[in-house]
């Protein structure tokens, strides 16, 4: 990762349809090296262009965490399970006190209470679940990004050598 592909992976995240001529203009390259870059990290697989849709354009007002604790070596299985639902958008095994961490996508309460009880809470394996309700988003995040090598070796406060 150098910084040409930094620069196209800043770009598709402020735009997703910038094009290639725009960023080989302000990278000082040719299109066809951005375009061939662009090629290299979609076969790498370390991005994906996608459309990025707003749920709550789409009216669906009650988006939630829900955490699962499951049965000893069952995490898999209930995993598998639960990434089959379709409101669900995020879900990813953890190591803390819960086991799957899962975020849903609900129009309403109604929703969200019928996604929990009858969809997650019945799958074979699962032992608890808490829900939270997400009341506010703060930050949502598309433009990650990593850092060169170099500034991820200098320990934080610490500028130059």
């Amino acid at each position: 990762m150098d910084d040409l592909d930094r620069l196209i992976l800043s770009a598709l995240q402020q735009d997703g349809r910038t094009p290639f001529t725009h960023m080989a203009k302000q990278a000082g390259v040719s299109e066809t090296t951005i375009r061939s870059r662009y090629r290299h990290l979609v076969d790498q697989g370390i991005v994906h262009t996608v459309g990025i849709v707003d749920p709550a354009a789409l009216d669906f007002r009650a988006p939630a965490i829900v955490t699962v604790i499951v049965e000893p070596g069952m995490v898999d299985q209930v995993a598998t399970a639960v990434a089959e639902i379709p409101e669900v958008s995020y879900l990813v095994m953890t190591l803390g006190s819960r086991d799957l961490i899962v975020e849903v996508l609900c129009r309403d309460l109604a929703h969200l209470t019928r996604v929990s009880t009858e969809k997650i809470q019945m799958i074979p394996g699962v032992r608890t679940t808490e829900t939270l309700v997400i009341a506010r988003s703060y930050k949502l995040s598309y433009r990650w990004s990593p850092v060169p090598e170099a500034a991820a070796d200098v320990p934080a406060g610490m500028v130059g050598g």
